[in-house]
């Protein structure tokens, strides 16, 4: 089992990006790696939750008799977006936010998080925060939209466990379990319908090939209902006050799943991921994933094995001929679909995007730009006639959230099929 449980090793999940604005999707050069979720938790305030892993901050003492610490600090920087700010009440605003966060370490605690508040005018603003590890020196960087103009706006409503009082961190569901959602005051009198998509089980083609997949869409809602009053002895709830609210529990199926308010154009869109995402554990899900580097035939023997984990096991082998060269080829492959499910998930797990199939082939491009209308990898100097390069176009497609379409192009075929051959030959290096 030894290809197997390497493959499992030093996985986290995420999806901040780093610190380096041209080269964004590089998840294990991170210091830390938080998760966070923004609120819109009335007219006049907002908040946000953060999350990481209770190992990951350096921990200190000041000497041998004082415990070991963690130092963590976090920084806003809010810019309005439109005129609503300007209120003169709200015209001394401070739009820049730190909050310092501390503790002591704890050898029961896993993971570590927090809740931090501040006062914000109703509005849209991009909010730029950055969370440091003050013992170490080191910084993730990030930013986001929140929108809290809008009587109707998602960021009003705060997804939720209703097992542990968790989030939804980065709007994610785990599958197959209870989920919920807490609705403002003013929205608990408003029928909401509910709709659900399965996920999308199904490969891209190949970057040298001109087949468009058809937008999926929602399908009508199947129910509607009242939210119910808050009650704790039904559901844990996330730190706030939650007075007056009401709540939606439902039971999260894989895939998309949304909720709207009646007469509303503004649905709230949530993931359900398998429970292990954005990881590969299971055998099945690892040999889907080898299908951009297979060949038919091992792929369908691999799938129809009597013993898949052997069948998988000699895959990667007859690539590498000794066992530490295909640990690095899995660690490598592996990897590189982790980092795409952590940025490039929608309707679809990263991996099985056309970004995710790029990324998991191609490695992290060395330069990467971004405009309103998509992305541009670089892969090589940039302006050198050598150098490869793929867009991605931010297209709509249906509901899927986080599309974005390669602009195909059949001179990638001797690029795709050379990298493919490297991969075969065991001659990849990470990157």
């Amino acid at each position: 089992m030894w290809v197997l449980a390497l493959a499992l090793v030093g996985c986290q999940s995420g999806t901040p990006l780093g610190t380096n604005i041209q080269q964004p999707y590089q998840w294990e050069a991170l210091s830390h790696h938080p998760h966070y979720v923004w609120h819109r938790c009335s007219t006049d305030s907002a908040a946000v939750f953060v999350r990481l892993p209770a190992h990951e901050p350096l921990h200190l003492r000041e000497n041998r008799d004082q415990p070991f610490g963690y130092a963590l600090q976090l920084d806003l920087a809010i810019q309005p977006l439109d005129d609503a700010s300007s209120d003169s009440v709200w015209s001394n605003q401070d739009w820049q936010r730190r909050f310092q966060w501390t503790g002591q370490a704890d050898p029961q605690q896993s993971e570590l998080t927090a809740r931090f508040s501040f006062p914000l005018a109703p509005g849209r603003y991009r909010m730029a925060y950055s969370l440091s590890d003050l013992h170490r020196g080191a910084v993730v960087r990030n930013a986001t939209l929140l929108d809290g103009r809008s009587v109707d706006a998602p960021a009003r409503c705060m997804p939720f466990d209703p097992a542990t009082g968790q989030p939804a961190w980065d709007g994610q569901l785990t599958a197959g379990t209870l989920a919920g959602v807490l609705v403002p005051p003013d929205l608990t009198a408003i029928p909401w319908m509910y709709s659900a998509l399965p996920p999308v089980d199904s490969f891209p083609s190949a970057p040298f090939l001109d087949r468009s997949p058809r937008p999926i869409t929602f399908p009508d809602a199947s129910e509607s209902r009242l939210p119910a009053p808050v009650d704790s002895g039904l559901a844990n709830l996330p730190p706030g006050d939650w007075t007056g609210w009401g709540m939606l529990i439902w039971d999260a199926s894989p895939g998309l799943h949304q909720w709207t308010a009646q007469g509303s154009m503004r649905p709230l869109k949530l993931s359900a991921r398998r429970p292990h995402f954005p990881q590969m554990r299971d055998v099945p899900e690892m040999i889907r994933a080898t299908r951009y580097i297979a060949t038919r035939d091992e792929y369908r023997t691999m799938r129809e094995s009597r013993n898949p984990k052997a069948a998988l096991d000699d895959f990667w082998l007859q690539f590498a001929g000794r066992p530490e060269q295909a640990r690095e080829l899995i660690r490598t492959y592996y990897g590189r679909i982790h980092d795409a499910n952590v940025f490039f998930s929608g309707l679809k797990e990263g991996w099985s995007t056309d970004r995710g199939m790029v990324y998991v082939v191609f490695g992290h491009p060395d330069r990467t730009r971004r405009d309103r209308f998509g992305e541009t990898w670089i892969y090589g100097e940039e302006g050198d006639v050598n150098a490869l390069i793929f867009r991605f176009s931010n297209r709509a497609s249906g509901d899927d959230f986080n599309t974005y379409e390669l602009e195909r192009y059949p001179g990638f075929r001797s690029p795709w099929e050379a990298m493919v051959s490297s991969w075969r030959r065991g001659k990849i290096r990470r990157r």
